[in-house]
């Protein structure tokens, strides 16, 4: 059968009509396209790309990778893979799943190149999960072209934009964005590309048009909405509307329940306080949280946020579990093995021992990782709360 994306899709026709839905609530942030595939997945023994997609987006989100969602989604996949796309997106998975992601990025890519919608994406939040900007642009160039004036041209140009953003086009990246806001206005990852360039050139003034002044657009799309209140947060953050930003804390704070939302919430009052202003008794509530979260040691920008919440909190009961359940991660020669053991754990020994009063900790392991920090993903925005802890701040937190 043919998707949405004009892509020749194994799977019975209920499978390929679940697939093309769950896109729908994939791109607009909204349900759960993971729950829209789960029928489909157990039912269809043809349909290979609804296991690929639900595999690596629990992966991408934290899930361990020996959890049983994730192998039962990576065996599905490989054992119904029959034609060469399929075996191709199967092979990937494979490689994301034994934490290998840029590897399984690579093949992605080379699938995007051929016109393949779902590995255009797939490759993308891939190289996000990486933090491998110049891969992602690469990959979003080499392309792109395959989606002038076809389905779901719009889409991509919001991928394009945010993929020029996070390598300083910020320009171009605005027309990008721009041209796929205009044809959807629900494009929230359009927006969110948009979000990034403001908060690079600092201008205030155009985040806030396009960010509280549409939130009756964008509020409601659960997915991705958070982050996007953490965005303008930042930007408010900067000019020192600080009551404003503690008011969009304790309003999202009920929203915060994955680990990537509790990350928007520990970056938002770490800020606040590197700003030099008083949180409260917040953090107690973000220790709660993160002691709830399963998903732990097996992705180094969720760790992070964790380790700065137990770093404001080590006396709360989940503080030794987690910091110990760090320690004893088993090394491995896997990708991301590699992450945890030269970043994320010194970077993580590095913040403790500058809160425990070693002024120049966090200075000297960020020389010592010399911009390696980019490894444990997200974006470039994001993981600015590393320098910034680094830098004594005296006023924007962005």
């Amino acid at each position: 059968m043919t998707d949405r994306w004009g892509d020749t899709t194994t799977g019975s026709d209920e499978s390929v009509t679940a697939w093309d839905h769950a896109w729908e609530e994939f791109l607009h942030f909204h349900d759960d396209p993971i729950v829209t595939l789960s029928h489909a997945n157990e039912r269809d023994e043809s349909f290979v790309l609804g296991p690929v997609l639900c595999s690596l987006y629990n992966i991408l989100a934290g899930s361990p990778l020996d959890s049983p969602p994730v192998q039962v989604d990576r065996a599905r996949a490989q054992a119904r893979a029959t034609t060469d796309r399929d075996r191709a997106h199967a092979k990937a998975l494979g490689h994301a799943a034994t934490g290998n992601f840029t590897t399984a990025a690579t093949v992605w890519a080379d699938l995007a190149a051929e016109g393949d919608f779902a590995a255009y994406r797939f490759a993308h939040d891939t190289y996000l999960h990486v933090g491998d900007a110049d891969r992602r642009l690469e990959t979003s160039k080499r392309s792109r072209q395959n989606w002038i004036d076809q389905p779901g041209e719009n889409f991509i140009d919001g991928m394009h934009s945010f993929a020029l953003e996070e390598s300083g086009h910020y320009n171009e990246a605005v027309v990008y964005g721009r041209t796929a806001l205009d044809a959807d206005p629900r494009d929230l990852w359009a927006r969110h590309a948009l979000a990034h360039v403001y908060e690079h050139t600092n201008d205030t003034d155009a985040s806030i048009a396009l960010l509280r002044d549409t939130s009756e657009i964008w509020a409601t799309q659960d997915g991705l909405a958070m982050h996007i209140w953490w965005h303008l947060a930042l930007r408010l953050l900067a000019v020192g509307a600080a009551t404003d930003v503690l008011e969009i804390f304790d309003e999202q704070l009920p929203n915060a329940t994955t680990a990537f939302r509790l990350c928007d919430a520990t970056s938002l009052l770490w800020r606040s306080e590197l700003a030099g202003h008083d949180v409260g008794d917040r953090w107690d509530a973000i220790a709660d949280r993160w002691d709830n979260i399963t998903a732990r040691h097996s992705c180094g920008f969720l760790d992070l946020h964790a380790a700065l919440a137990y770093i404001r909190r080590p006396e709360h009961p989940g503080a030794a579990r987690w910091f110990n359940g760090l320690a004893l991660r088993p090394d491995g020669n896997t990708e991301i093995d590699g992450t945890f053991r030269d970043v994320a754990r010194p970077l993580i020994d590095g913040l403790r021992a500058n809160a425990a009063g070693d002024a120049h900790a966090l200075n000297r392991t960020l020389a010592q990782l010399d911009g390696a920090t980019a490894r444990l993903g997200g974006s470039i925005a994001q993981r600015d709360i590393i320098t910034l802890t680094a830098t004594p701040c005296t006023g924007a937190a962005s």
